[in-house]
């Protein structure tokens, strides 16, 4: 790590950037007319065209397309991949975003641009910890976010209620229940937010304790109580409830434990270097923060650092988690540093308007989030390749739904919640009045939505045998359990 770009004037766009581009100086159209502007994008897109999916004879080959990201990948990691993508049709989903992105591209696609997450499946939504330490629900992972049609990321969301419906055994009309939930409820929200004071769809966020509260009067009380004990999990997963999980005193400091193959810490014939590569690393992160949060920052000292493996569709590119002590032991703070990646969504929708990828993804989420970790920085290695990373806290009260648990009136529930968020992160960035306008006020997308969701499930189930079959021929392999 090394050599921040934080200084650096960022690359122009290749491709429209999200919503209208207004400068401060231009005086705004009527909310009606961009309304009716909306409405008139559907001559060019009907809404009912969104249903469409049959995979075109020139479609790729879905596995060539996760090779091909192998191909950059770390060799040793590359077959935990694709064990954790092969234990099911949705974690293959979930580690699909390139092949989806491909397919997405040659959907019917209307101009409407916002901030996309890239990768809005139901398992990137979840809870964390607000600046004012209160938890918030919301889009949680932004490696692939990039300026696109808004409908990609809707489309992302509601196949991915399809897939996990099927996982859990729910019946066809049921699957469908939970993909219109989310895509109804996204135009719910986006009609809203197209009524507001732009400064109130900014500052909107869904706080966490309140929507259980919201949902307590509507909802099964198991569903509740199994939500509530997922909060309180949240909560413990704090820098300091890391330190024992994560780390051990050894000669009066503190030394990051081995988890072989997730947790590995560099030889000890490297170490030295390794070190001070890192070190080099922090100084030029602090560079990409704001000067009040490199004061906090520059309370805590440099203690160890370790590669950790994370996720499933991003195991194989390079990540590490460094702990930072204060100046007492019950005081670390744990950061993960993550490689990025040019985003999947990038050869269909064009480059990003920022020439370092690891700014692109913190730029990205400030958008899309109503909160964001305070610590969100980028910086760029110093080895042959110059991987380029971004900087986060490794845990901050991060918690998720266990999808696997739902039945089918809980996932549709949280097709609502997750449809809902979705729409607010875009209306920070597009225009919500032309969407709204587009999208109408009947059911008309929802079943369109609907039906490219079933139609797409039906997709990943295919594209999923192929990857198993691969597996089966050893023409890619495979480390499970892992």
């Amino acid at each position: 790590m090394a050599k921040s770009t934080s200084k650096a004037k960022t690359k122009k766009a290749k491709s429209k950037r999200a919503g209208s581009q207004r400068g401060v100086l231009d005086l705004p159209k009527a909310t009606a007319r961009r309304m009716e502007e909306g409405r008139a994008e559907r001559e060019a897109v009907p809404l009912d065209a969104h249903a469409e999916w049959s995979a075109p004879a020139t479609r790729q080959d879905p596995v060539a397309i996760l090779e091909a990201q192998d191909a950059a990948r770390v060799p040793e990691l590359v077959p935990i991949r694709h064990g954790r993508m092969i234990v099911s049709p949705f974690t293959f989903y979930r580690g699909g975003a390139a092949i989806m992105a491909a397919d997405l591209a040659g959907t019917p696609t209307t101009s409407l641009r916002v901030q996309c997450c890239g990768d809005a499946h139901l398992s990137n939504f979840g809870v964390f910890a607000a600046p004012d330490r209160r938890l918030v629900f919301d889009l949680n992972d932004f490696d692939e976010t990039l300026p696109a049609p808004f409908e990609w990321d809707v489309k992302r969301l509601v196949a991915s209620f399809v897939v996990a419906a099927r996982d859990n055994g729910h019946r066809p009309k049921e699957q469908r229940a939970a993909a219109r939930a989310a895509a109804a409820s996204y135009r719910d929200i986006i009609a809203r937010a197209a009524a507001m004071r732009f400064l109130d769809v900014w500052y909107t966020r869904i706080d966490a304790e309140q929507l259980l509260s919201e949902l307590a009067a509507t909802t099964k009380k198991s569903t509740i109580k199994a939500a509530q004990k997922n909060l309180a999990k949240a909560r413990r997963k704090t820098s300091l409830g890391s330190l024992s999980k994560f780390a051990q005193q050894v000669d009066g400091g503190y030394r990051i434990t081995q988890q072989p193959p997730v947790i590995v810490r560099p030889p000890e014939f490297a170490l030295d270097e390794a070190e001070q590569i890192v070190r080099q690393g922090l100084i030029d992160y602090a560079n990409t923060l704001t000067p009040d949060r490199r004061v906090v920052l520059n309370h805590y000292h440099y203690e160890d650092f370790a590669r950790k493996v994370v996720g499933v569709g991003s195991v194989g590119t390079e990540a590490f988690m460094i702990l930072l002590m204060g100046d007492r032991e019950d005081d670390p703070l744990f950061l993960q540093v993550k490689e990025a990646s040019t985003s999947v969504l990038a050869p269909y929708a064009g480059a990003s308007e920022y020439a370092h990828q690891g700014e692109r993804v913190v730029q990205g989420q400030r958008l899309m989030q109503s909160a964001s970790d305070q610590f969100l920085g980028w910086v760029t290695g110093t080895g042959e390749r110059h991987r380029e990373f971004y900087v986060r806290q490794l845990r901050d009260m991060k918690g998720s739904a266990e999808i696997e648990t739902l039945d089918p009136a809980a996932l549709a529930r949280y097709g609502e919640i997750c449809g809902a968020a979705l729409a607010r992160a875009h209306a920070r960035t597009g225009d919500a009045a032309k969407i709204s306008g587009y999208l109408g006020d009947d059911d008309t997308f929802d079943r369109a939505m609907a039906t490219f969701a079933t139609a797409y499930a039906d997709q990943n189930d295919a594209d999923y045998a192929e990857f198993t079959a691969a597996a089966d021929s050893q023409r890619i392999a495979v480390q499970r359990g892992v």
